[in-house]
């Protein structure tokens, strides 16, 4: 087990993390951090050089593995390999002689008298060659980590790119391990020097079941047992939250940092901080653009769904013929990604919290976003419908219809006789006093509307809906939502079309827009299933939907070829 240590730095800088604490924290990349090392570990023995390229957006883990691997080489494989790492932010690279300037430096050698040459190619020359010395006279490789390659590349003159290129061909001294946030030009154009060099690795986000080992982990090496022993309360906040945040090691890590240190009462303020922390990140993002793409980016993370280049023209006032010239060079810059469907093409954001930063910035969104989180946190918590029926039904047999209403009603649903509990429901008059009693009676008038519903009783399904909501009025917003929530996983769970459909609608018209927009994950699911359209997924939602959604018709249907790859 690693020695305890500040989850900020496994959260910003690995590379000041000990081997064994990395090691332990690599969650859901293992497989692909061995192959690495042993490729590279070929390499050497071969002399045939290897270049990866590990793609992913920010805080995925890139600077992780990467620092894993180094240290691994430098303790396992230093027979074999030298290994140079360079920083995380290279700022006075702009030749291809820094380049490798920089890589003496990182072993230790003077470089003052290579410099004192001047004439650029001649320095460039010495340089190579004073390393490919050292590693021939000592019979190894030199592998050398590049962080953030598209930054480099951004400050090389592309002569100087083509040199860096020729040099990597010519000799095979060198093996590169680098990273970029996306697939860029400078290596996927077809006239860039290093078009089709680097073997690329896209890192994925994380499982639900890694981010929740992931978060575990962190607390272990940040000395936190109440957090593990209580692991199962943080549960529901983690599921709702994940749908938002994703399986980005870096989030997941402040995850927990947030809901350790705040608790887990209000996951809507727990993202807002999170969010919140991300403002300078995101802000840097818009500062990168100008003019007209801002303007189109900032008209498709605005958007409640992806957006087609039509009605992006429209919302922006801007020529359509300008607008599609912008997205092609949005797409390949990486800040949108389209999602083709025969003649219609929609647009989104390529990394999804961007639009939820945006979307906060923003009291709609901000509302939006809210009740979202609200509805997959209910979703997600344990069922206490059955828990509450399970009480009012402990002793059903042979209940006197004058003792306890709630006993007398859960007994009529118990033996079938609905007719008698409908009559007995709709004849309890007044106010409850006691608060259990009132909880207890709104689930089993929901109980049995379901029920009716189910045999197609619609008149009397909705009307004990009707009461039901009408005697909830008077307990708290929240609990009315996660009663909802739980009636809606039982009905979601017989799969009858009509009765769900009936019952959100039933809902909403009693309680209203806040309802509507709290059950839009729903609603979404009945329309995907009633049309058999999947092309919905991206036309009618946003990223942090989908999964929820496409849950909800997998739950409906019990058909999983009605749930796209998302």
């Amino acid at each position: 087990m690693p020695a305890s240590s500040s989850v900020t730095l496994c959260r910003y800088s690995p590379a000041t993390l000990d081997r064994e604490t990395l090691q332990y924290l690599l969650v859901g990349r293992q497989k692909l951090a061995e192959s690495l090392l042993e490729e590279i570990d070929q390499a050497s023995g071969s002399g045939t050089p290897r270049f990866f390229l590990l793609v992913g957006p920010r805080g995925i883990g890139k600077s992780h593995l990467m620092t894993l691997l180094y240290q691994r080489i430098r303790d396992d494989l230093a027979e074999r390999i030298i290994p140079v790492k360079l920083a995380e932010e290279e700022y006075s690279i702009f030749r291809a002689s820094d380049f490798f300037l920089r890589v003496l430096e990182e072993l230790g050698i003077g470089v003052a008298d290579v410099i004192a040459l001047e004439e650029d190619r001649l320095v460039r020359d010495v340089a190579v060659d004073m390393l490919k010395e050292i590693a021939s006279t000592e019979g190894k490789q030199i592998a050398i980590f590049v962080e953030n390659l598209h930054e480099l590349f951004n400050q090389m003159d592309k002569r100087e790119i083509q040199a860096l290129r020729s040099i990597f061909q010519q000799t095979n001294a060198f093996s590169v391990v680098a990273s970029a946030p996306s697939v860029f030009p400078g290596v996927s154009d077809h006239d860039e020097p290093f078009y089709n060099f680097f073997r690329i690795f896209h890192l994925q986000e994380l499982k639900l079941a890694e981010v929740k080992e992931l978060m575990k982990r962190v607390a272990q090496v940040d000395g936190n047992t109440a957090f593990i022993e209580n692991f199962q309360d943080y549960e529901p906040t983690i599921e709702a939250l994940f749908h938002l945040i994703g399986g980005n090691p870096r989030l997941v890590i402040l995850l927990y940092e947030t809901i350790s240190r705040g608790g887990i009462d209000d996951a809507g303020k727990i993202f807002f901080e999170m969010m919140d922390e991300q403002t300078p990140y995101y802000q840097e993002v818009f500062q990168r653009l100008t003019g007209q793409r801002r303007l189109i980016f900032d008209t498709v993370l605005s958007a409640e769904t992806p957006l087609t280049p039509k009605e992006i023209a429209e919302r922006s006032r801007l020529d359509p013929a300008t607008v599609n010239a912008q997205l092609r060079r949005l797409e390949r810059d990486g800040y949108v990604i389209s999602h083709p469907m025969g003649r219609r093409t929609s647009y989104e954001a390529r990394e999804r919290l961007l639009g939820l930063w945006r979307a906060m910035r923003r009291s709609p969104g901000r509302d939006r976003v809210f009740r979202f989180i609200e509805f997959v946190r209910d979703w997600y918590s344990p069922d206490e419908r059955a828990a509450v029926l399970d009480m009012v039904c402990r002793e059903p047999s042979g209940v006197a219809e004058g003792e306890n209403r709630m006993i007398a009603i859960a007994s009529y649903i118990a033996t079938r006789k609905r007719n008698e509990a409908l009559v007995a429901i709709e004849n309890v008059e007044g106010p409850f006093i006691d608060p259990e009693q009132l909880l207890q009676f709104v689930h089993l008038s929901l109980a049995l509307a379901g029920e009716e519903l189910r045999d197609g009783n619609r008149t009397n399904g909705l009307r004990l809906i009707d009461i039901a909501y009408t005697q909830a009025g008077r307990l708290e917003p929240g609990l009315v939502k996660k009663i909802t929530v739980d009636f809606l996983k039982w009905i979601i769970g017989e799969g009858e079309i009509p009765a769900i459909k009936s019952v959100v609608d039933e809902i909403i018209r009693l309680k209203g827009t806040e309802f509507q927009w709290f059950l839009k994950s729903v609603a979404d699911a009945i329309e995907i299933v009633e049309t058999n359209d999947t092309k919905l997924y991206y036309t009618n939602m946003q990223p942090e939907e989908r999964e929820i959604v496409a849950g909800i018709v997998q739950r409906i249907t019990g058909v999983e070829e009605l749930v796209p790859g998302l």
